[in-house]
């Protein structure tokens, strides 16, 4: 990116964004097939044990994990963001 003009706070920023992108993505998707599988799996080992069979999901706690989730992906991103934006674009271009 530095290669096609990008300065070091957009290079930084454009980590930023894709990580971000990765997180929602897997949030999306993962939270929906997990409460999915949570439940069957959870109905399936209920009757097992002969034990109630409703089970309930907690809203918050399934928020709170997503956005966790986007804070953590955007905390992990920042140094590596860093160290491309800081990386001489001569380096990036040169061919050994």
């Amino acid at each position: 990116m530095k290669g096609l003009g990008f300065t070091g706070r957009q290079l930084a920023a454009a980590v930023a964004w894709q990580s971000t992108a990765t997180a929602v993505v897997g949030v999306v998707l993962g939270v929906p097939l997990g409460v999915v599988a949570g439940r069957l799996l959870w109905q399936l080992f209920a009757h097992g044990i002969s034990a109630a069979v409703d089970p309930t999901v907690p809203g918050a706690s399934l928020a709170l994990v997503a956005v966790g989730a986007l804070v953590l992906a955007n905390a992990v991103a920042g140094l590596p963001g860093r160290i491309a934006a800081r990386t001489p674009t001569a380096r990036l271009l040169r061919v050994e």
